[in-house]
């Protein structure tokens, strides 16, 4: 397995894409980058960690959405370059890290040992898992799901030059659907062993 080697996991809502990251982190004995890296950028510039977590992983809203709610036209702006920002230190700093989401695949795309993988799953599976997460019922799932990756998708084709689901932009794609948590865990590590 090669000494240096960063993971980013993009997936779509309902596939298990952060536990197979927390997985991963374990099994690699390395930092897991999530809703952390939004944490540490609030506590660095003494912001409000809850207020910060409003804007993760959307695209930049308009000008009048943001002056309606009183929000800092440059505030999403500078956060997402932050976060990027983030993003960069960890790939130059560590030898091992799993990022989840916040576009780190655009980020890191001329940086050499980053393994990108997207996860997905079968809509019911989504839906079942949603469900079981947050209490609520199907059609409730079903909605969210629609959203969130509606966000995600929006926020990856802002920030870059790729569509979200291309799978050209991954080095692996993945469905947790009958693999699991645990086997795709293990398709990932099998083949970051067999990387030069």
């Amino acid at each position: 397995m090669k000494e240096k080697v960063i993971i980013h996991i993009s997936r779509e809502h309902g596939s298990l894409g952060h536990v197979v990251g927390e997985k991963l982190a374990e099994r690699l004995k390395c930092n897991l980058y999530d809703k952390k890296l939004i944490e540490e950028i609030a506590e660095e510039h003494g912001l409000d960690k809850e207020f910060l977590k409003e804007y993760e992983e959307k695209p930049k809203r308009s000008l009048l959405y943001r002056l309606a709610q009183g929000v800092s036209a440059d505030l999403e702006e500078e956060l997402t370059k932050q976060v990027f920002e983030k993003i960069r230190g960890v790939a130059e700093s560590e030898n091992r890290a799993i990022i989840v989401g916040r576009c780190a695949g655009t980020v890191l795309k001329d940086y050499p040992n980053v393994v990108n993988v997207f996860l997905t799953a079968r809509m019911s599976n989504r839906i079942r898992n949603i469900m079981e997460y947050y209490g609520i019922d199907y059609e409730s799932a079903q909605k969210r799901i629609q959203d969130v990756d509606k966000d995600r998708q929006r926020f990856h084709d802002t920030y870059s030059d790729t569509k979200w689901k291309n799978v050209d932009n991954y080095d692996l794609v993945i469905s947790t659907t009958d693999l699991g948590v645990d086997g795709a865990v293990d398709l990932i590590l099998n083949y970051i062993a067999h990387l030069d």
